[in-house]
């Protein structure tokens, strides 16, 4: 019987791979939107509007979404608790947009839900910012629409 074990467990050694010839699989940072590579993703869609993602979340840290202004639409609906709401051209609303940053000192800020598939992808996540030396915390929506073959952003809410 003990033989018949032995001959058992070695028999189901070579049915299953070992873990050491597993390939190590390299984690990509959740917060580096930028090496996201396209055949990770499932469309190329993906990859535009998550390449549109990760300039706004470079922006939004640093305070800088002037880089990005090609990426916003010729109206945006721009949304701020206790401040600007309304449809805005592009260049007024990266104004609004810098003001409300260059206001704050930005402690960390990662776009943490998407839904990168559809006519209007969006990205949500939290600000952690310092103003007036008080600590806050501001909730960011930006959703995308596909105008004149470009992914553009058409929304940009702070609450």
């Amino acid at each position: 019987m003990r033989s018949f074990a032995i001959i058992f467990l070695a028999f189901l050694g070579l049915l299953q791979p070992s873990a050491a010839q597993l390939p190590v699989q390299r984690r990509v940072p959740r917060n580096d939107l930028s090496t996201i590579q396209e055949p990770q993703l499932r469309k190329p869609q993906q990859a535009e509007v998550r390449k549109i993602f990760g300039q706004i979340e470079q922006g939004i840290v640093n305070a800088s979404l002037s880089p990005s202004s090609a990426s916003f639409a010729q109206q945006v609906f721009v949304s701020m608790s206790g401040g600007e709401s309304g449809y805005f051209s592009a260049n007024q609303t990266v104004s609004i947009l810098q003001r409300f940053l260059s206001s704050r000192t930005s402690l960390s800020f990662e776009f943490s839900r998407f839904n990168d598939t559809g006519p209007t992808p969006y990205a949500t996540g939290r600000l952690t910012s310092i103003s007036r030396g008080r600590r806050e915390s501001a909730q960011i929506y930006v959703s995308l629409r596909h105008q004149a073959s470009r992914w553009v952003i058409t929304q940009f809410n702070i609450y």
